[in-house]
């Protein structure tokens, strides 16, 4: 007997499934063409195909008989994650609907249960995070085959794709950097560059965009590129051991980048160590709580490109509730970043995160973080994302 594990099989599932399933289902969804990393990994920042706004006056279609519950499938009890988790449970509590969720802390097997889980107790829309293409791909595309609005944060198959331009998140925070480097660090610098290319294709696009920032700051910027696992990425405790070996074998790491959560555990880890100066460099990605105080503070902490993932969570579960409504729900959101460097900018940042159905209910106000584009209902259920889009 050949011995093959539960995430092979969902690997090889996943083969058969997206030729039996997806194929008649698939209908303009295409994407850009894409780039292939050393690695193998396929990614693009060539934009995907155009949309237009989100049209909410269309009309609703007709009952769609789903379930009047929606869940979220996390990963990690990462502090963005659990904002997220807060504003979808705002967002059914406003609509009257049910809420579940499971955190599956970084093991791919225990997610795939529970979005399993998920559908058999029914749900009607359902959030998924990347951990695993490969072993999660067939029950996004089973749930997308039973009607449910499967939204995937830079991931696919998906309904709503959370979409993110990852090459100039990357290339802003690189380029941020090296001009720090080179205004203040007399442009000689060791930076401390945590990523996470193998945990999905837009994350290693990201990369991409922080090492071509990072190069601007000329041959003396020199950078130690390491790979960030998601147990490690989602803990500031994993990020903090990380950091402690890093500085024993460089000593004069002086800037550090990577997402906020993994960027804060660095950051105690050289504060402990005694070994943080008033003129180090620390900046992340995702605008976490943690981040946001130490900015607040003033000091080495300098910088997030933040997400606003309460609003995020938000808006998911609003959409939600209007599919199963049979009411129109946009194709993408755009999760734009905001650049929050000073106490004054996180203070105008987290009120708007604070306000959850004010600012949604002001379009205008909620799409300078979220630009809403194209539009799918259940009555178009057919169509959905097979590939990432590229704002």
């Amino acid at each position: 007997m050949i011995d093959v594990s539960r995430r092979e099989a969902l690997r090889l599932g996943a083969m058969s499934l997206s030729g039996l399933v997806a194929a008649p289902l698939i209908a303009g969804c295409g994407a850009s063409s894409a780039t292939t990393t050393a690695g193998g990994t396929k990614v693009s920042n060539k934009p995907g195909p155009a949309l237009g706004p989100f049209d909410s006056s269309l009309p609703a279609g007709p009952a769609t008989g789903l379930p009047h519950r929606i869940a979220w499938a996390n990963t990690s009890d990462t502090e963005i994650f659990v904002a997220l988790g807060n504003g979808m449970a705002a967002a059914a509590a406003a609509t009257g609907l049910g809420y579940l969720t499971a955190n599956a802390a970084g093991d791919p097997d225990t997610n795939v249960d529970q979005i399993e889980t998920f559908l058999a107790r029914g749900v009607g829309a359902m959030t998924i995070q990347p951990l695993d293409a490969a072993a999660q791909t067939p029950m996004m595309l089973k749930a997308i085959s039973q009607g449910v609005c499967v939204t995937g944060i830079i991931n696919h198959p998906c309904t709503l794709q959370i979409a993110a331009s990852q090459y100039r998140i990357g290339f802003t925070q690189g380029k941020a950097a090296a001009d720090y480097i080179t205004s203040h660090l007399g442009g000689k610098a060791t930076v401390f560059n945590m990523n996470q290319d193998q945990t999905a294709a837009q994350l290693a696009l990201r990369n991409q965009g922080v090492l071509a920032g990072l190069k601007t700051g000329g041959p003396g910027v020199k950078v130690i590129d390491t790979y960030v696992d998601p147990a490690q990425a989602g803990s500031i405790q994993g990020a903090f051991t990380l950091m402690t070996t890093a500085m024993e074998r460089h000593p004069q790491i002086n800037v550090v980048l990577g997402d906020d959560t993994p960027v804060v555990g660095a950051y105690r880890a050289v504060q402990q160590t005694g070994a943080l100066k008033e003129n180090m460099y620390f900046s992340g990605v995702d605008g976490d709580a943690n981040s946001l105080a130490l900015i607040k503070q003033g000091g080495p902490y300098r910088a997030s490109l933040a997400f606003a993932w309460p609003l995020m969570g938000y808006g998911m579960g609003r959409f939600g509730a209007d599919w199963i409504a049979g009411r129109q729900i946009p194709r993408v959101m755009v999760a734009n970043t905001t650049l929050v460097d000073s106490p004054r900018k996180v203070a105008a940042f987290e009120a708007d995160n604070a306000d959850l159905d004010g600012t949604f209910s002001d379009r205008q106000r909620y799409e300078r973080y979220f630009p809403l584009l194209g539009n799918v209902s259940y009555a178009s259920r057919h169509t959905f994302w097979n590939q990432d889009y590229v704002p």
